[in-house]
């Protein structure tokens, strides 16, 4: 299947000019047009520019328009540089642009991982805010997480527990989409003692 680097391009810009930052993609764009049959994903790493700490990365495929299902973080202001990335299929040799990293750090206690309709997104856990559940419907599985400045949705199935109850401390990423800031990852912070 053809590969068609524009989309690419525009993808890695989408996914980074939501932070204000250039994707600086064309010397990556340049260099996959040369290996273009072993690519897998491409993506970007957001890390800090001094202390190279990284706090976000996403990937995609390389066949797609992910540019609607992609998911952010807020970064309340952070200085971040970009890294371009990409993945070959195995066998093969990867240097220095590598997606390595992504790998090792899924099971990483540090980072948060969603998956959105093939749009993989992994988010240090520094990102994660409080609230308490102030409304949920059993039979949506939908409610409201309250916070300081005002409520912020969530869906019972980005939950890691199952007994959703009102008044309930929990922690969450908060996750930006086309539809809006969503509460993901979330994790309960309080144990209730019921049957």
């Amino acid at each position: 299947m053809e590969i068609n680097y524009n989309k690419i391009k525009q993808s890695l810009g989408t996914f980074t000019n939501a932070y204000g930052l250039n994707a600086k993609s064309d010397k990556l764009i340049n260099f996959l047009s040369k290996i273009n049959t072993e690519i897998k994903y491409v993506g970007v790493l957001l890390r800090d520019p001094f202390t190279k700490e990284e706090f976000i990365q996403c990937r995609f495929s390389i066949h797609g328009d992910y540019a609607n299902q992609m998911i952010w973080v807020p970064i309340n202001n952070k200085k971040l540089e970009v890294i371009p990335l990409f993945e070959r299929y195995t066998g093969t040799d990867v240097k220095s642009i590598s997606w390595k990293k992504f790998n090792s750090a899924v099971s990483n206690e540090n980072f948060d991982f969603i998956e959105k309709n093939g749009f993989w997104l992994m988010a240090n856990r520094s990102f994660r805010k409080n609230g308490i559940i102030e409304k949920f419907n059993k039979k949506t599985g939908k409610g409201y997480i309250r916070r300081s400045r005002g409520g912020i949705h969530f869906d019972s199935k980005w939950c890691n527990f199952k007994k959703i109850i009102e008044s309930q401390e929990v922690s969450f990423l908060p996750i930006i989409s086309r539809k809006g800031l969503n509460a993901m990852a979330v994790e309960s912070v309080t144990t209730f003692l019921y049957d």
